[in-house]
Formats: structure tokens, sequence, C-alpha cells
């Protein structure tokens, strides 16, 4: 399946960065995260196969041990640089129940959204994904909690809600921003504005992380030959600033190379979704979709210097196994969408095009 073409390319790809950044001092994590691709990929292989119609029974459990996760965090979590939100597995490591919760309000949202849109179906989706985004936002994690609103107002938009009610809850919403974000947050966001502000400070991974992708011109330094990713002068350069070990080692031809299978991944996930039997199917797509692209975008963007940092990993790339196994199990998901649509069968009762039942909010 042409699909995953630009997955393990994807996966190949910035494996070699992990490693590239991590063989001195961490040179075990790049083995370990290897071990998660690999578990990953059983995983999504795994869900492959299984008709994702199944998901619709599967959505309420799923829901309420990832709601049960996120209380569990905010009692027993760990603590790393002010946030908690991971939980120990002993020797197994650590898991972040937030990452579960991406794909979890994906498939609630597309169980709900799925039949006949209405006001009742439309607030249903909402008050579900609510516990979830405050969840996520008091640990604080206001990256993730963005990535749930994004996702679910995409969800919502492509399955009939009407486009200038949602936007006019998006302007509500950042009208209260100021109102909700901590200190460093605000601080974060200036820095974004003027990184000149605190050079060695708040805004030190932003100007070494321009200077190390600038420094790769064309071509790159060369892979290990990074003289910024081997030396540590980019903070977190084996997490979610793993793209400048890419710009410095693979230059310009090495990042554009990168979003180029990126942008062909999600095509192809869109496309599953376009060619999906129902409307369950086609949204479980477009959530997919969009939390790629919106991750993608923002991570790459906080590299250079084109969105604030936010904590938002690159999918398939950044350390960390909980990231790594919901987005191949995201992937698992899709391909059974597409397999299941070269299934032939009657035309189901929740057409693929909400939008001719008449718009929501303006609804029954």
């Amino acid at each position: 399946m042409k699909l995953y073409i630009p997955l393990f390319g994807i996966l190949a790809l910035l494996w070699l960065a992990l490693y590239s950044a991590t063989q001195f001092g961490q040179a075990g994590e790049a083995i370990r995260q290897f071990a998660y691709i690999v578990v990953g990929t059983v995983v999504m292989f795994f869900l492959t196969v299984i008709d994702y119609r199944k998901l619709r029974k599967a959505s309420i459990p799923l829901y309420f041990i990832t709601l049960g996760t996120l209380a569990a965090v905010l009692v027993a979590g760990e603590s790393v640089n002010g946030s908690q939100r991971w939980l120990s597995l002993g020797s197994l490591g650590t898991f972040q129940p937030s990452e579960l919760a991406k794909l979890t309000s994906i498939i609630v949202a597309a169980t709900i959204l799925s039949g006949k849109l209405t006001w009742k179906r439309a607030l249903a989706a909402a008050l579900a994904l609510g516990p979830l985004f405050l969840s996520i936002l008091i640990q604080p994690d206001l990256g993730t909690s963005l990535v749930l609103v994004v996702v679910g107002g995409v969800m919502a938009y492509v399955s009939g809600v009407n486009g200038t009610f949602l936007f006019s809850l998006v302007g509500l919403g950042g009208a209260a921003l100021p109102f909700v974000l901590k200190e460093y947050q605000r601080d974060r966001l200036m820095v974004f504005v003027n990184p000149d502000i605190d050079p060695m400070g708040m805004g030190y991974s932003l100007v070494q992380s321009q200077t190390a992708i600038g420094s790769g011109g064309f071509l790159g330094k060369g892979l290990l030959k990074g003289h910024m990713t081997q030396h540590g002068f980019v903070p977190e350069n084996w997490t979610d600033f793993i793209f400048t070990v890419v710009g410095e080692e693979l230059g310009l031809v090495g990042g554009v190379g990168l979003l180029l299978m990126f942008a062909f991944l999600i095509s192809f996930i869109l496309h599953a979704g376009y060619k999906a039997v129902d409307r369950l199917g086609s949204l479980l797509c477009v959530g997919v979709a969009t939390l790629l692209l919106f991750q993608v975008f923002v991570n790459i963007g906080m590299t250079i210097g084109l969105a604030p940092v936010v904590g938002l990993p690159l999918p398939f790339g950044s350390y960390g196994g909980s990231a790594i196994l919901v987005y191949m199990a995201a992937i698992g998901i899709v391909g059974s969408v597409r397999i299941e649509s070269r299934v032939p069968e009657d035309p189901l009762s929740d057409s693929l095009h909400p939008s001719m039942e008449g718009p929501c909010l303006g609804l029954e």
C-alpha cells in the first residue's frame, strides 16, 4: 500500500537524525526508539486488518481509560520542567496519556459526528472532548490542548458544523488565552515575537535552533558531522527539536525531502478518507491528517521561528514511545479505512457528504 512508502521513509530519516543526536551521552535512546518503532509497526498492521467500524463500540471504554490515565497523571504523575504529564511504568519507562488523548479524541469525535448531524450531536461531541481538553490544559500542556481543539474543530467543520460559528468560538478562546496562560508560556510568546529579548535564557533554544539549521546550508554537513548536533549546542534536539539535526546535517535538501514525505503521507490519508464507504471512515482520516499536519507545522515552525515553542513533538521522529505508538496506531486505522473501501457493499445510511443534509447551527 502506497501509504506506507512515505511513512517508512519518514521513520528511517528521523531515526537516523535521532541516532546522530544521541550517540554521545544518550546512545541507548536510539536503540529504545527503534524498539518502539518495531512495536508500533506491529500495532499498525494489527489495526489495519481489523474493521475500523469496530471502533464505534471501543470508543466508550477507550474514552474512560484515557480520562482515567489523565486523572492519574494529576495525582501521581512525574513532573519534568514544571509540567506533570507522565506516568511511571517502572522498567518499561514512562507513559504520556496526553498522547493517547489525541487518538481517543479523533475516535470519539468521529463516532459521535458520523451520524446525522443535529444540535444535540454536535453538543455531545464538544462535551465529550471537553474533559480531555481540560485535563491536559491543567497539567499544564497548552500545545496538546490546542491539538485537540484544532483536530476537533476541523472534524466538526467537515461533518457540517457552520464555519462561522466555529471561528467565533476560536475568537472567544483567543480572547480568553491571556487569562489562562502561565507566566512561562507568556514568556515563550514574547520570545517568539523577539528571540533576542532573552538570547541566553528563554530564547536560547530558538536562537540555537535557527543557527544550527542555517549552518547546514543546501546539502548539510553530513550525517554524524553536525558540529552543533554532536556537541549539544541545541537543547532537546532528540525530542522537540529533532528537526534541527535534519537541517544541520542534511541541509535544505534533507529538510525539504522530509516535508515532501509528510505531504505525500497526509495526501494519501486524505485520499483514503475521500474513498471511505461511510462518514465514520472519512472523519477518522480527516482527524488523523489534521493531527499530523498541525503538529508538523507547529514543530518545524517553532524550530525556525515561525511558531512559538509549545512542546509538541515531530510525528514519528521526536523521542518517546507513547507518541510513536499513537501515531502508528492512527496510520493503522487509516489503513483499515482504505482496505474496507475496496469491499463492495450496499450504500450506508451515513452519507459521506453531511453538508447536503443542511449545515449544523442552522440545523434541526
